[in-house]
């Protein structure tokens, strides 16, 4: 059975102490927010990460964030840290296929500030337990950068598993690189 996502929202209202850890919280990504996330994805080092080019309008953005709001197969929600309430990066899972249960998580925290200190655990865990206990999902997966040493770090500590490896996959900075392929599925993160 397919699950609208409005549905969701109203049958189990997302509350913030559901996605809440003992650093950060999630909470839904808001119109108000575009402002930043703009900002954000046209800093040359975040758009590498999200594999965008950095030259994105505010009309853009606000078009970006209009299809997600009532797309069935995206969840983005804002990172905010607890101690200041300061939205810090988003996260997020798309390609959402209910049938087959599963579906792509991103992630991205803007400022090296807040890239320590377990913040990007913290969310990960919150949008897993999101997506296997809210979505009934079994899989979630991802692709990086075989460059992103912390990341990669963080997913196989989180208990990913790589899949495989897309070879010469993407192209930046006049090379080609590789693209790891990770996954989790429900039991493991529960394991």
């Amino acid at each position: 059975m397919i699950i609208l996502k409005q549905e969701i929202i109203k049958q189990k209202r997302l509350k913030y102490s559901d996605m809440k850890g003992d650093k950060v919280y999630l909470r839904i990504l808001e119109k108000t927010d575009i402002h930043l996330t703009q900002k954000w994805i046209n800093d040359s080092v975040i758009s590498e990460i999200m594999g965008y080019l950095p030259v994105l309008s505010f009309e853009n953005q606000l078009e970006w964030y209009d299809s997600i709001k009532n797309d069935k197969t995206r969840y983005v929600f804002a990172i905010c840290r607890i101690d200041n309430d300061k939205h810090i990066g988003n996260v997020g899972l798309g390609n959402i296929d209910y049938i087959n249960r599963h579906c792509m998580f991103n992630i991205f925290i803007a400022t090296n500030d807040n890239r320590s200190g377990g913040m990007g655990s913290e969310s990960t865990r919150l949008i897993l337990n999101f997506a296997f206990e809210r979505l009934n999902l079994n899989k979630v997966f991802l692709q990086t950068s075989e460059r992103f040493l912390q990341a990669n770090k963080m997913y196989l500590k989180l208990g990913f598993q790589i899949d495989g490896v897309l070879r010469e996959h993407y192209y930046s900075n006049r090379s080609y690189e590789n693209k790891l392929v990770y996954s989790i599925l429900k039991r493991e993160f529960y394991g």
